[in-house]
C-alpha cells in the first residue's frame, strides 16, 4: 500500500531554507520516562506492575507531510525490537522542502504485502522468517506486535500479546516540525511510552491473547492511539473510527456484489488474500463492487489522510 496520500494540516512549522536535506526518523524506546529494558518495572493505568522480555513490532507506510500538504513516502517496512536498542534510527532519504508539518505511519504490515510468502525474502529482510517468529500464517499474515513479559508484584504471571490482522491496520498522524541538524539534515524524534501499550490490560493476571480481538486488539489500539508522541509533545491525531463513521457495506457476505455508501470522495482499494489489488475506484454516493471469486478480501478506504479497512466475504 505504498501510495501517495495528501493531507492538509494547519500547524506551526519550522522555517527552513528550501534545499535538499536528509530526513532522519528516530523512535526513542521509553517506559515511564526511562529507556525500556527487560529489567525495567513498569506500571500501567490499572496499577499492574510488569516487565517486558519481548517487545517487537512492525512499522509500515511511513510518510512525511511537508510544505503544508505534499507527501514524501518511505518505501520500506521496519521491524523494531524495542528491547535491543534505546533508539531506532532510520535514514528516510533526501528531500527538497521548506518545512514539514507531520509524520504518518502504521503499526503492522500493509495489506499489500501482509499475506505474501515470507520465504521469498532474503534472510536480512524484515519480512523474512524470524526466530522467534513474527509470521502468523498466510491467511492472517504477520504478527503486528509481539509484547511478552511477566506481571504482578511478584512477577510470576506470564503475559503474551500478539496483535495482528488486516482489519486492525491503521495509520496515525503526529504533528511535528522536526529539528534541524546543521544545514543538511532534519531529524524527526518520536517518543514511545510502552507503559501505554498495556493500558486497560490486566497483565498482572497473566493474560494470553493472540489474534485480532481481545487484549491483543487492545494492545494494537493502544499503539495506534496512546504510545507515540513527537518530541514537541504532540500525540496521534483523529482516530480512524470517527473519519468513517458513515461507512456502510451491504450485503456482506454476498455472492460477489457489494454496495458501499457513506464515504463519497474516498479512495477504495480491494485486495485478495495474496495481497493482489483487485479493485480501485473513487467512491461516489453509492459505489458498486463486483468480485467474481469466492474468498475473503480486504477493502482499504482512504480519505483526507485517514485510512480504515473492512473484510469483504464472497460465498
Amino acid at each position: 500500500m505504498k501510495r501517495i496520500l495528501l493531507l492538509s494540516l494547519v500547524f506551526g512549522s519550522l522555517s527552513l531554507a528550501a534545499q535538499t536535506k536528509e530526513l532522519v526518523l528516530n523512535f526513542h524506546h521509553m517506559m515511564d520516562g526511562q529507556s525500556v529494558s527487560d529489567s525495567l518495572v513498569g506500571t500501567n493505568n490499572l496499577g499492574n506492575q510488569f516487565k517486558f522480555n519481548r517487545l517487537q513490532y512492525y512499522v509500515d507506510d511511513i510518510e512525511i507531510i511537508y510544505n503544508q500538504g505534499d507527501t514524501f513516502t518511505y518505501p520500506e517496512v521496519l521491524l523494531i525490537d524495542a528491547l535491543a536498542e534505546e533508539m531506532t534510527s532510520v535514514d528516510l532519504g533526501a528531500l527538497d522542502f521548506d518545512s514539514i508539518t507531520a509524520v504518518r505511519f502504521a503499526v503492522g504490515v500493509g495489506p499489500d504485502v501482509n499475506n505474501l510468502d515470507p520465504s521469498t525474502y532474503p534472510a536480512a529482510h524484515p519480512l523474512a522468517p524470524k526466530s522467534p517468529s513474527m509470521h502468523w500464517g498466510w491467511a492472517a499474515g504477520y504478527r503486528f506486535v509481539c509484547a511478552e513479559g511477566v506481571g504482578s508484584s511478584a512477577f510470576n504471571q506470564t503475559f503474551e500479546l500478539h496483535g495482528l490482522g488486516n482489519a486492525n491496520y491503521a495509520m496515525q498522524t503526529i504533528a511535528t516540525s522536526g529539528t534541524a541538524v546543521g544545514s543538511d539534515t532534519l531529524k524527526i524524534d518520536i517518543e514511545a511510552d510502552y507503559a501505554e501499550l498495556v493500558r486497560d490490560i490486566e497483565v498482572a493476571q497473566g493474560t494470553i491473547s493472540h489474534g485480532e480481538t481481545g487484549d491483543a486488539f487492545q494492545s494494537l489500539k493502544n499503539l495506534n492511539n496512546k504510545v507515540f508522541k513527537s518530541a514537541e509533545g504532540n500525540v496521534a491525531l483523529a482516530q480512524k473510527e470517527l473519519a468513517f463513521e458513515g461507512l456502510s457495506v451491504f450485503p456482506n457476505p454476498s455472492s460477489g456484489r457489494f454496495i458501499v455508501t457513506g464515504i463519497e470522495g474516498a479512495t477504495i482499494e480491494v485486495f485478495n488474500a495474496l495481497g493482489s489489488k483487485m479493485y480501485s475506484q473513487r467512491a461516489t454516493t453509492l459505489t458498486r463492487i463486483i468480485l467474481p471469486d469466492a474468498g475473503i478480501y480486504l477493502m482499504v478506504v482512504s480519505k483526507n489522510g485517514s485510512t480504515t479497512t473492512k473484510k469483504l466475504i464472497v460465498r
